[in-house]
């Protein structure tokens, strides 16, 4: 299963493909067929689900993708 993310980035709409991961925990995350990155779900010391990435195009936004991935 695949996830599709819209949002505005620079005044324009783009559709976002989230890959869920293969191995291990990583969501790959792709725009137009160009990797973006990844982004991974951690849970904090307060017990927590967080979305850490180490990708600067996706910090802004990683907890609204993690957030919609986990609203599917």
């Amino acid at each position: 299963m695949q996830y599709i993310y819209e949002d505005q980035y620079k005044g324009k709409a783009r559709t976002l493909m989230i890959f869920p991961p293969n191995e291990g925990e990583a969501y790959r995350v792709f725009c137009d067929a160009s990797f973006l990155g990844t982004i991974t779900p951690v849970m904090n010391e307060d017990k927590v689900l967080i979305w850490k990435t180490a990708y600067n195009i996706l910090k802004p936004i990683a907890a609204k993708i993690g957030a919609h991935i986990e609203s599917h």
